[in-house]
């Protein structure tokens, strides 16, 4: 029995040092395998671009792949035209003043439809007064006079409301210039588009030590950050305190950030018009207080170049110099590029600001 015992005891201890030992010879074989694979993946997720220097400037290469995983897009600049730009100050205004003006001329409006209504039954009354007196008498000489004064009343409330509703028409076309007092009066759908707040009247005013005529198309800079376009409508009567210049009126359509009272500035075009580009807004990164664009010379190596840009437009930067028509430069990704360039240089992406 203790002989059994003790051969049981030593076959398990053979099997226990049997699968010890495959294990770690299983282990020997894979680990210099694993290791290595593990390395080159995070020497590749590290420094995915390899960098060279060519006339001072760092030039990124990426391959195809690397340029997908990284999310590389590119854009061909075209030719554009535009013109100088000057910055003005703008109010959004109240559509609250243009219902009361609008309030105050509907009720002349239809005080005078009464009063011309009165008017006409009291002439047709004294007609028939008239008539019946001439004819057969039929009737008293002081109930044709009744009638008669009651006529002259109505044709004299006409013409003092005729003269209310002019006067109105007048302090409405003073407050809000010809266009928008057209819209008060007539009760047009661009009226209704400012009640439903779809649209906003905006105020831009022109200091005096500056002289151009109000352009077509103006672009507002919006207190978060966008930018949108309004059209011109007319002169403004009013003047704005702060700056005791033109006014004009322009419309633009409502938004997040453009609402009544809020201060904005407004890109008027002036000058002559000048050839160039337009750079895309997503292509431009920041370093060290400086916006830089990424172009793409040759295919797959990537040159940083700094962004002078001449005009800030709705849907990018107009460059005048710099940049030319038929160049190529990273719309996305652009901020991944400035971070490998630093890296490389050993500073880890600290100098960088985001897009």
């Amino acid at each position: 029995m203790k002989n059994r015992l003790r051969l049981a005891a030593t076959h398990r201890m053979a099997i226990f040092l049997l699968i010890v030992s495959t294990t770690a010879l299983l282990g020997a074989c894979r680990t210099p395998t694993g290791h290595a694979n593990e390395k080159r993946e995070a020497q590749a997720e590290k420094t995915p671009a390899q960098i060279s220097t060519e006339n001072g400037h760092a030039i990124l290469t990426l391959d195809a792949a690397t340029q997908k995983r990284l999310g590389i897009q590119i854009a061909t600049l075209s030719s554009a035209v535009t013109r100088e730009r000057v910055a003005v100050p703008a109010v959004a205004l109240s559509g609250q003043d243009l219902a009361t003006s609008r309030n105050s001329y509907v009720v002349a409006q239809g005080q005078l439809q009464k009063s011309r209504i009165e008017e006409n039954v009291a002439d047709k009354e004294y007609t028939r007064l008239k008539s019946l007196f001439d004819e057969n008498q039929n009737i008293s000489q002081k109930s044709l006079q009744s009638a008669e004064g009651t006529l002259l009343a109505s044709q004299a409330e006409v013409r003092a409301t005729e003269q209310q509703l002019n006067l109105q028409e007048a302090a409405v076309r003073q407050e809000w210039g010809p266009v928008v007092a057209k819209w008060l009066v007539e009760g047009s759908p661009s009226l209704q588009a400012l009640f439903d707040q779809n649209k906003i009247l905006v105020q831009m005013t022109i200091p005096p030590t500056v002289t151009l005529e109000p352009p077509k198309a103006a672009l507002l800079e919006v207190p978060d950050g966008n930018r949108t376009e309004a059209t011109f409508i007319s002169s403004f009567p009013r003047t704005d305190p702060r700056i005791q210049g033109r006014s004009f009126l322009y419309i633009s359509t409502a938004q997040s950030g453009l609402a009544p009272g809020v201060n904005l500035v407004a890109h008027l075009s002036v000058g002559n018009q000048m050839k160039g580009v337009i750079v895309p807004a997503s292509a431009v990164v920041w370093s060290e207080g400086q916006a830089w664009v990424y172009e793409e010379e040759p295919p797959d190596h990537f040159s940083r170049h700094p962004l002078t840009s001449d005009v800030q437009l709705e849907n990018g930067f107009f460059v005048s110099r710099g940049f030319s028509m038929g160049d190529r430069v990273v719309i996305q990704g652009a901020q991944d590029l400035l971070s490998q360039e630093l890296l490389s240089h050993g500073q880890g992406g600290g100098e960088s600001d985001e897009n």
